[in-house]
């Protein structure tokens, strides 16, 4: 972790912070995302969208957006004021608003089942400007070299989009040849980090994560997060009202607020 610090966010697009969440905040969470995964909501709302459901492939990545509507425990584990104050910290913050959330279940691969094709985050929201938005990658168990981590290009927040990259292409060596030019030039890490511990990237760089060779699942919680810079774009199709969860503090949170 100690060589991870180095990095930057508004320099690199990405940076690691140190541990956050004990190990008995995260084994709580756990429990509460075991839940979600199996169809319990303990609060009685669903998810907003199963990407998975019971009976599906054991081997495919479990992903499930806004669990943190579905169980107390999760929302909480999300709102923790030590969360919010490091998330402002990092980003140089007056406020921090969650207003989005995923779990990302990765079981041991076969194949291509764990692959996570390269993509940036703002190219799937179109209702936001591209300033001021940023995503916290939570760490629930242990990542290693093995556990299929999320790699990130250096610098690549200051690219501009490159076409036909897209997180539910498996097909890696396919995308990795997309943009093999451009990687030459910038660095690739990958976010090896411990339970309890927290990446940031911004909404503009460039992640991929590849298959999990370990017998035991990688879990991840995302946090997408806006601060007071980001802007609501209005958009003429299906997500024209997408946003208008924003003042619902059980849907869009506000964990930090100087």
């Amino acid at each position: 972790m100690e060589s991870l610090l180095k990095y930057n966010l508004k320099k690199d697009g990405v940076c690691f912070l140190p541990k956050i969440f004990t190990k008995k905040e995260v084994l709580s969470c756990i429990k509460g995302l075991q839940d979600v995964v199996g169809g319990i909501y303990q609060s009685g709302h669903p998810p907003e969208t199963r990407f998975w459901e019971v009976g599906d492939d054991p081997n495919s990545i479990i992903k499930i957006d806004k669990p943190h509507l579905c169980n107390q425990v999760i929302w909480e584990f999300i709102t923790k004021h030590k969360f919010g104050n490091a998330l402002a910290k990092a980003t140089n913050s007056k406020k921090i608003k969650v207003w989005h959330s995923q779990l990302v279940w990765k079981p041991k691969s076969k194949g291509q089942s764990g692959n996570a094709g390269w993509h940036r985050d703002s190219q799937y929201w179109p209702f936001w400007s591209k300033k001021g938005l940023f995503t916290a990658w939570i760490a629930l168990t242990n990542v290693t070299s093995r556990s299929g981590p999320v790699n990130y290009i250096v610098n690549s927040h200051r690219w501009n989009d490159i076409f036909g990259l897209d997180f539910f292409n498996k097909d890696l060596n396919k995308q990795n040849r997309i943009i093999e030019d451009k990687r030459k030039t910038e660095e690739i890490i990958s976010g090896t980090i411990n339970k309890g511990e927290v990446s940031i990237h911004s909404s503009l760089t460039y992640h991929s994560s590849g298959k999990n060779l370990d017998e035991k699942p990688r879990i991840g919680l995302v946090v997408h997060f806006c601060n007071e810079h980001a802007k609501q774009i209005k958009v003429q199709n299906e997500e024209t009202e997408y946003l208008g969860f924003l003042n619902d503090e059980w849907v869009a949170p506000l964990i930090y607020e100087k």
